[in-house]
């Protein structure tokens, strides 16, 4: 089996192979982190055989969240999320919720026969089917990386339209109720916010 497969490190804007090389090309949450996502596409369907596919999976505008205890923060939370991917895309030029412009993308590599579907997840801390134990880490997790970039994240909101005072509301909100959940089992198992996020499959077949 060893031989069957292999590793190489490359540019996905100059990939390692020939022309025509493979039958399928893919990707998955990459073409939202480059300022050429077309380029990347293209590069893409060289190293793909004539009849071959090109598939691309990344994320999209659908998403939600919801606590039900706490409208006004479900409402400060989803503006956050608008402005930080509008700060990115204004500083930084990368376009995060890229799913819905899969298609014109692949349209404009030359690709045919485009194919997209939505796959969407949605997910509860308070789902008994999730371990308690893995709930927390998770959200622990989360927690350590909001407080190791928040300095970054608070740029791309003011970029992204967000006021300084609208930000330090919401951090402080963030915090305190991450820190409430993870020092309260019971809360955290009955916490019935409702998190929610999309991804686009699209596929397209290289023309001869």
């Amino acid at each position: 089996m060893s031989q069957c497969v292999s590793y190489e490190l490359g540019d996905v804007y100059k990939i390692p192979l020939e022309d025509g090389y493979a039958d399928l090309t893919c990707c998955r949450t990459l073409l939202m982190h480059l300022t050429e996502p077309l380029k990347a596409v293209k590069e893409m369907a060289r190293v793909t055989r004539t009849g071959g596919s090109v598939v691309a999976l990344e994320g999209g505008k659908m998403g939600a969240f919801y606590d039900p205890n706490d409208g006004e923060y479900s409402m400060l939370a989803e503006r956050a999320y608008e402005a930080w991917v509008n700060g990115i895309r204004k500083l930084e030029g990368k376009e995060f919720k890229i799913g819905e412009k899969l298609p014109g993308i692949f349209r404009k590599a030359g690709l045919s026969g485009i194919k997209a579907e939505v796959q969407a997840d949605a997910w509860l801390y308070s789902d008994p089917r999730r371990r308690l134990s893995d709930v927390k880490a998770e959200l622990r997790f989360d927690y350590s990386l909001f407080r190791e970039r928040r300095r970054k994240d608070r740029k791309y909101l003011v970029a992204g339209g967000m006021s300084n005072d609208r930000i330090t509301s919401y951090f402080n909100r963030l915090e305190a109720r991450t820190e409430q959940l993870l020092s309260n089992d019971m809360k955290l198992r009955n916490d019935s916010s409702l998190y929610a996020g999309t991804f686009f499959l699209v596929s397209g077949v290289k023309k001869g």
